[in-house]
C-alpha cells in the first residue's frame, strides 16, 4: 500500500494530500502541479505527507502491542 500511495504522490500529489485530509495543501499542490516548475516540489511535499503518515501508523501499532502486552500480564 505504501509503494502505491509513493506511486500517487508523483504524479498526483493534489491526489494523495486530499486522501490525507488536507484539502487546503490539495488545491495548492493542484496549482503547483498545473507548472513544470512546482510539480517536483508538490511532489517531494506529498512524499513526505505519505513517509510521515506511515510513521505515524507504525508507532499507533507498535503502542496498540505495548498495550495489549502490558494488559496480559
Amino acid at each position: 500500500m505504501r509503494w502505491l500511495m509513493s506511486l500517487l504522490a508523483l504524479f498526483f500529489p493534489w491526489l494523495v494530500l486530499l486522501i490525507y485530509d488536507n484539502p487546503g495543501g490539495a488545491i495548492v499542490a493542484l496549482v503547483m502541479q498545473a507548472t513544470l516548475f512546482g510539480w517536483l516540489p508538490a511532489s517531494m511535499w506529498a512524499l513526505r505527507v505519505v513517509r510521515e503518515n506511515y510513521k505515524v501508523k507504525k508507532q499507533a501499532k507498535q503502542a496498540r502491542k505495548a498495550e495489549k502486552n502490558s494488559q496480559g500480564e
